[in-house]
């Protein structure tokens, strides 16, 4: 607490443990800044801030790079031959400052520096030269006395760091190899929930029948960013992971891609995406990479091991898929089926198998003959593709899948893609070291945080409203095509094309019907022709209402037309009254009533204002028919100018849409006319329903005859829209049977079938949401067991570590077990925790535990471990906190020789 004066010699005292503090010195004026080694401080490194029996008689000087600033500080090495720490950066990482060089170092990071800025570079994509300028600015922020700028030693000594954090956290240290035996992909952060033979897979999964295979299938996304480039400037650089993160070995494929330096593609999808057409684009002078390809778990988001490569032209076949082979031949052995999504899957998967076959190695081919790989587009980007794309490589309509959208990879470059500044600059090899780092971080995240719907009842109230033996065709038909996909589809949707004759012809039809209404003789009246006729009249009434809603902009011939009509249903309905008064008695005394008030003339003589006044005996019952009959005649009529409306507006966009202004008006007036009729329709079935709650309000209409809104006035598939996982099928075409007056023409000799058929792609579509999430259910169930599977097996595979080296210094001994034991408690942890959190979700929903219930914890452990690992920035290896030593685990006691160092 506070700051005390003092003198040169107790300072130097106070500061043993704090070689870096700042200090200032009183000049007589003001205080100044001042230093320890000017203050005469000399830090004794090699015995752990312990006095040396034999100290080197000369003193050096370090420059020391902190958070807290830039620091001269006076050292004096060690020359004890029995304590083995001659080697000068051995004595200066035992203080835990990380040497610029191993020969003669003069200049160093602190290790709470190096962490700090790898935390912030992996979290934030701070890059090293605005980093670099903090402590200096801290040092002096003036420009009086500038420090000499060390920006080159930082960087060098952050990549040797992130390279050791790497292999240490891939348990690398604990090979009686060493660092040189790394195999290739051996430091990547794995998907703990995807399938891997021999890890977290169930026993008998290799027999399981042809119909479960889906449970254990990879499913794979691919993409390609074009802003993680590198520029053209020359450097050469030695590789010190080569290949073995998630980058392909970098120079076999070089020799690779020099085969096809002149390959071009030719785009083959109608779509209006053109990601291959960046293939015949010439690579820009300045960048010697334009951009990476990238295969990640699609379902997980996880980056694979050897999955990424740098394109130098777009998107090239020859790029893509080497990196999609190249992840698939690491990590894919024994699994059977592989789904392959990506944006470009359409033109992509054309002659996939022969180019495997043709250009690349036996190690990178895949058994066609036993393993089955699917090729879709993810959701979003198939809205962008043309109508037989939509169909062929579509995710819904893909048995096995779940609800996997394949977009996740997209996630993934907005975490990427701001580290694409600085990685830019970089060498070579060095940026591929940076990505991959930062590719391990996101990793890493995912991997310590991997912690029902209606749709099935909307899929049965759909097949109530068509016959049995036409969705028994239809499951056939799908079953079939899924079996084997050169047959016709069954999600294909025949174009459905509505001209302008067709739709005039329809409304002139209609016209001539509406006109012969209201011609029945009024003698002799039956008691349901007396009701029907005021149904009529009901409608005529609505009718005249709409066309007076904009009579100021009418002329005067069709202000004359309208009154005209108002006086012929004004006569009409006086007739209909007299009728009336027989089988509706009590309402006599109400139109005398009425009849008083000029001012409501018409709104009296409105039949559905009296309907429900004193009705005679049966008459009730002959009305609740009529009124039934009369929603459900609305409702065909809807969904036929529905259908007619979706026709006549994909007739304007192909036909019509450019051409001309006239042919334009034409085509929009009769959409407006169409879209009158849809009104009128909407409104008839509105005031039935209305009818029906007032005299019949428990009948059995009242579950199928739902509330009408103005959204529900669209055919089946009248918009494209995301989210089909949770799209519904319209109650208006479940409700009621379908009839051929529900289509457009009503021809009279239509079959069941044709009658039926242009619900068969909504049929289909429904029965695929159903299966896709039962699918997603069992996947997450499967995942889970995989994912606490291989956690498990992963800390098993720490513990065996540990006594790998058995010739090393005991002290060494001692760090590498606890460092093992360090991670397999950690791992240990994370599947604990993963068990419990998933055991309260899976028994929530009555769904079975998938591991045994004696290994279920009965309270939510919270992995430290992880934790821990999430606080030092998550970068490379299996994660883990290495914040307490970086050079031993083993306790400050620890003993590390030079032999120990070269190994």
């Amino acid at each position: 607490m506070g700051s005390p004066l003092l003198c040169e010699e107790c300072l130097c005292a106070a500061h043993t443990g704090s070689p870096l503090h700042r200090i200032q010195r009183w000049n007589g004026t003001f205080f100044e800044k001042y230093s320890l080694m000017d203050a005469g401080f000399v830090v004794q490194l090699g015995h752990d801030d312990l006095v040396c029996p034999n100290p080197r008689n000369t003193l050096s000087t370090l420059t020391v790079i902190d958070v807290s600033g830039i620091h001269r500080v006076a050292v004096r090495f060690c020359d004890c031959a029995n304590m083995q720490t001659s080697r000068t950066f051995v004595q200066v990482l035992r203080a835990r400052w990380w040497p610029a060089t191993v020969q003669r170092p003069r200049t160093a990071v602190t290790l709470r520096t190096c962490e700090l800025f790898h935390a912030l570079t992996l979290q934030g994509k701070m890059n090293a030269y605005d980093f670099w300028h903090g402590p200096s600015r801290v040092t002096d922020g003036t420009g009086l006395q500038t420090p000499k700028d060390h920006y080159k030693d930082f960087i060098r000594v952050m990549r040797f760091f992130r390279h050791i954090r790497m292999c240490k956290r891939g348990g690398r240290a604990h090979d009686p190899g060493g660092v040189a035996a790394t195999e290739i992909g051996e430091l990547v952060v794995e998907c703990p929930a995807c399938p891997q033979p021999g890890r977290n897979m169930p026993d008998g999964w290799e027999t399981a029948p042809e119909s479960e295979r889906w449970k254990y299938a990879l499913m794979l996304a691919v993409d390609a960013n074009l802003k993680l480039k590198s520029k053209n400037r020359g450097l050469s650089d030695v590789a010190l992971a080569p290949g073995w993160s998630y980058f392909v070995e970098n120079w076999p494929y070089k020799e690779h891609v020099k085969k096809y330096i002149d390959e071009e593609e030719m785009k083959h999808c109608d779509s209006s995406f053109a990601a291959v057409d960046h293939a015949n684009n010439p690579a820009r002078k300045r960048f010697a990479v334009n951009g990476v390809g990238a295969v990640i778990c699609a379902r997980h988001c996880f980056y694979r091991k050897g999955g990424i490569a740098d394109l130098q032209r777009g998107e090239r076949y020859c790029n893509m898929d080497y990196a999609v082979l190249s992840t698939i031949a690491r990590t894919a052995a024994g699994i059977t089926m592989i789904v392959l999504s990506y944006d470009i899957a359409c033109q992509y998967s054309k002659n996939f198998a022969a180019r495997m076959l043709a250009n690349y190695p036996q190690g990178f081919q895949i058994n066609l003959g036993n393993v089955t790989i699917v090729f879709v587009v993810p959701k979003f980007h198939l809205l962008a593709h043309g109508q037989q794309c939509q169909v062929d490589y579509n995710l819904h309509y893909t048995n096995g899948v779940g609800r996997t959208c394949g977009e996740g990879i997209e996630a993934g470059w907005a975490d990427t893609n701001g580290s694409a500044l600085s990685t830019r600059e970089m060498s070579p090899e060095s940026r591929h070291e940076g990505l991959d780092d930062f590719f391990g971080a996101i990793n890493w995240r995912k991997a310590v945080s991997l912690a029902l719907a209606t749709q099935k009842k909307i899929f049965e109230e759909s097949n109530e409203s068509i016959p049995r033996t036409i969705h028994d065709r239809w499951e056939a038909m799908i079953l079939n095509w899924e079996r084997d996909r050169s047959l016709p589809n069954p999600y294909d949707e025949p174009e459905l094309v509505t001209t302008l004759a067709d739709v005039r012809l329809e409304l002139a039809q209609e016209e001539a019907a509406d006109a012969a209404k209201g011609n029945i003789s009024l003698h002799e009246m039956s008691a349901s022709v007396f009701l029907g006729v005021g149904l009529e009249l009901e409608d005529t009434q609505r009718a005249i209402r709409v066309k007076a809603k904009d009579i100021a902009n009418k002329t005067s011939i069709e202000k004359l037309a309208l009154q005209e009509r108002r006086n012929t249903l004004q006569h009409r309905i006086r007739a209909w009254q007299t009728i009336q008064k027989v089988y509706m008695p009590a309402v006599a005394a109400l139109l005398a009533t009425k009849e008083s008030a000029a001012a409501a003339a018409e709104a009296a003589a409105t039949p559905a204002a009296m309907w429900t006044q004193g009705f005679s005996t049966g008459l009730i019952v002959k009305y609740r028919r009529l009124r039934l009959g009369q929603a459900e005649d609305a409702l065909h009529n809807l969904r036929r100018q529905l259908r007619i409306r979706t026709g006549l507006i994909h007739y304007k966009h192909v036909f019509v849409d450019g051409s001309g202004q006239k042919s334009n008006t034409r085509a929009r007036t009769q959409i407006a006319a169409l879209q009158d009729r849809i009104k009128k329709h909407a409104s008839q079935y509105r005031v039935a329903r209305d009818a029906l709650f007032i005299v019949w309000p428990d009948g059995p209409w009242v579950t199928r005859l739902q509330e009408l809104k103005d959204e529900h006035l669209r055919a089946p598939r009248d918009e494209e829209q995301l989210g089909e996982g949770h799209r519904e099928l319209l109650w208006i075409w479940r409700a009621i049977p379908h009839e051929a007056r529900d289509l457009p023409g009503r021809p009279e000799d239509m079959s069941e079938d044709e009658v039926h058929e242009g619900l068969r792609v909504d049929w289909a579509w429904a029965r695929a949401r159903v299966y896709r999430w039962d699918e997603e259910i069992t996947h997450l169930q499967e995942e889970m067991q995989r994912a606490v599977k291989f956690l498990r097996w992963k800390a098993v595979w720490w513990s065996g570590r540990a006594g790998l080296r058995s010739i090393v210094s005991p002290g060494l001994q001692d760090g590498l077990h606890a460092y093992a034991a360090r991670h397999a408690a950690m791992y240990n942890g994370l599947a604990s925790h993963f068990q419990s959190l998933w055991t309260v979700a899976l028994t929530a929903h009555e769904l079975p535990v998938p591991w045994p219930a004696e290994s279920t914890p009965t309270t939510a452990p919270t992995p430290g471990a992880a934790e821990e690992g999430e606080r030092d920035g998550d970068g490379g290896g299996d994660g883990g906190s290495d914040s307490e030593s970086e050079a031993s685990d083993g306790a400050s006691e620890a003993e590390i020789s030079d032999d120990d160092l070269d190994e």
